[in-house]
Order: structure tokens, then sequence, then C-alpha cells
């Protein structure tokens, strides 16, 4: 089963078994073993959510096995494509759903006396390093940014040290609560610090509110990165002036002065002009007018230099990259997977491949009819017919 949740597909993961170990199971007795068992990890996930939140007020957290120096919890959002449930063979009345993923990270947590890089790295200043980030940026030919510059970097930002994820198609009511139970097995209401990082998108913030109150909210300095250099660019029509002001604005983020930044950006406004009520989204009046609200909302998300003396995390590089694992299994254009428990079953098994607990290994050694597994028999599911 570790094999259906790391190949793209489940004709791959049957050639993986024929060659490495000469098993011959069919794709699609693959597919049906990984809803099942899928399923099983639904019910186990399930049952350990209802159990925490079944625990009498006040709750009392859980002890970690060591330590946590530094606990960083990340959420966001990924793709996948599904279909109806259930009818005739084929596909049918296709869409595409959100996939909500979150990621468990304990960290390295080297404090400082005082910040550790108080100017802005010349990565962010490097046009081309910054093009993959930033739309619309014109490149210069010229490196402003050495790969000594690059690795000085790695000397006093947190590193992960051991990661586990969740990942489901619920909605984020349910989807905070499991949030909150994994957390807390984890032992991370117990860290000495702990760090929310994501972008600024309101629910993520209600999610850390509502279960991580205790940990210190951070806006992703990168996503700030992009509304300031949209903003820039709406501001000045030359590419040249708009990456001055880029620079500006994005040092003024970068040393905690988001109040100076803000306070040209309105300026700005006043000399654009307010966005009328029927404009188009380039419009540089709304560009404009919609950073100014973000950068309002999550100004109090944006102390990095403190962020860096405590040895936090500014961005959420662990999470993307998260997303990108768990879309490398479940995203594709000619990829259908049944909405409801087919789904969610994959998205568990795909989860579970990828913490670093051997969960999924585990499941299948402990499970009922494992052969390796004493004085166990299988069991029908509850919901089977007898």
């Amino acid at each position: 089963m570790c094999g259906v949740g790391q190949q793209p597909a489940f004709r791959l993961a049957s050639e993986s078994l024929q060659d490495n170990a000469e098993i011959e199971i069919s794709g699609r007795h693959l597919r049906n073993l990984a809803v099942q068992i899928g399923g099983e990890l639904v019910a186990q996930r399930d049952a350990k959510t209802e159990a925490y939140f079944q625990r009498s007020l006040p709750r009392v957290a859980t002890e970690p096995s060591t330590p946590i120096a530094l606990a960083c919890v990340s959420v966001d959002g990924g793709r996948m494509q599904t279909r109806s449930l259930g009818g005739p063979n084929g596909v049918h009345q296709p869409h595409w759903r959100e996939t909500k993923n979150a990621l468990f990270m304990r960290m390295s947590g080297v404090q400082f006396a005082e910040d550790p890089h108080p100017a802005l790295p010349g990565c962010y200043r490097d046009r081309n390093y910054m093009k993959k980030l930033l739309c619309g940026l014109a490149t210069e030919d010229d490196e402003l940014c050495s790969e000594e510059e690059k690795s000085d970097l790695k000397s006093w930002r947190p590193q992960r040290l051991y990661r586990t994820c969740i990942s489901s198609l619920c909605n984020s009511d349910q989807f905070g609560r499991m949030m909150a139970a994994e957390a807390d097995s984890r032992g991370f209401y117990r860290a000495s610090q702990g760090a929310f990082v994501c972008d600024g998108l309101a629910y993520n913030w209600t999610l850390q509110k509502r279960h991580f109150a205790d940990f210190t909210p951070i806006l992703d300095f990168p996503h700030a990165l992009e509304r300031v250099h949209e903003a820039a660019r709406a501001v000045r029509e030359s590419p040249s002036e708009a990456w001055s002001v880029y620079d500006r604005w994005a040092s003024a983020c970068w040393e905690g002065r988001v109040t100076d930044m803000l306070s040209e950006m309105c300026q700005e406004q006043s000399r654009l002009g307010r966005p009328p009520r029927e404009c188009e989204d380039g419009d540089p009046r709304k560009v404009l007018c919609e950073a100014i609200t973000y950068f309002r909302n999550n100004a109090s998300r944006m102390d990095y230099p403190s962020y860096r003396r405590r040895g936090l995390p500014l961005t959420s590089a662990y999470m993307e990259s998260l997303v990108k694992e768990m879309n490398y299994r479940v995203k594709g254009t000619e990829k259908f997977w049944s909405d409801g428990p087919p789904g969610e079953a994959i998205l568990q098994i795909r989860a579970a491949s990828l913490c670093d607990d051997d969960r999924l290994t585990k499941h299948m050694r402990s499970r009922p009819g494992n052969p390796f597994r004493p004085n166990t028999k299988p069991r029908p599911s509850p919901t089977t017919a007898t």
C-alpha cells in the first residue's frame, strides 16, 4: 500500500510490485484495496479527533516524548478532480474540489539576542531569482545575490526536524478539529514555542484563533512580497521605477515597518484615486486598494524582526512543498476520483505515506488479517451485510 501512496497511478504501483517483489496485483484491485485501507485510516482519524474533543474541559495537553523547542503548524489548499459517486462506468459530472492540507513540524529553535539578519536578503532583491515568484517581473542580466548570500540564510533559519501531515476534503470547521487532535497527539501544545505560518486567507487565521491561539501567527513573507510587487506595479508604469518602489516596500516589510509602507501606499491611493464600484480587476486603483486592505488585516502578523530573534520561521515553503507532494498523487487533468469516501481514502493514504512516523506501514502491519500479526482474523466491515 505504500507504493499506492507513492506512485502517481495505480497501474504504476502494480508494475512496481511486479518488478520489485514479483507480486501480481492488478491496478483495479489495488484501487479497491486503497478504498478499503484508506477508509480504515479515516475511521482512525475520526476516532482520534472525537476522543480529543470528548475530554473534560479544560483539556490537559499531551506531554511529548521528548521536549519540543519549536512546533510549527501550517495549512494550505490543494486541488483534485472528482466525479459523481455511483452510476454507470465512466466519468460523470467532473468537477474540481479543494483539498485541505496541514503540516506539523518539529523544528530547530535557536533564539538570538539581536536580529540575526536585519537587512532584506539579497535574494529578494535579485530579479532573476524572484521571477519564479513574482508575476510580470522584468528580469535583468546581472545577478544581485551570490550563492554565499543564499546559503547564509540557512545559518539562522529554523530547520525541519520531523514532520507529519493530514489531508481531507471536509469543510474548514471539521478540518480544524482534526488539526487540533493531530497537534495534541504530537505534544505540540506543550512546545516551548509555537508558530502558525500561513498565507493571508481569512479562514487560516480563524483556524489559528480557534485551535492554536497560543501559537504565534505569522504571515508567509513571500506571499507578502507578491502583494508588495503587485502594488508597486500598480503605482509605477516603468518597470525600473516599479522595482525601486518594490525594493523600498519589501525592505520596510522585512524590517517590521509595515505602518510606514501603508502610509506610502495610502498617499499613492490619494494620487490615483479610489477605485470605482465597477472596475476591472487589473485596474491599478483596485489593485492598490486591495493591497492596502490586505496589509492592514495582516499587519499584526508581520513583526518579522521579532520572529527572527525568536528563531521562528518566516515562510510557508515547507507547506508549499507538501501541497505539491500531495498533488503529485491526486491532481491531474485526466485523474478523476470518486467524490466521497473513495476520494477521501486516497488522501489518507498519500498523507500517511508522507509522514515521518511511518504511520501507513505501522497500520498495514497491525491491521486485522496481516499474516505477521498473531492471533488475528479479518473481520467484516460494520457496514457489510451478513
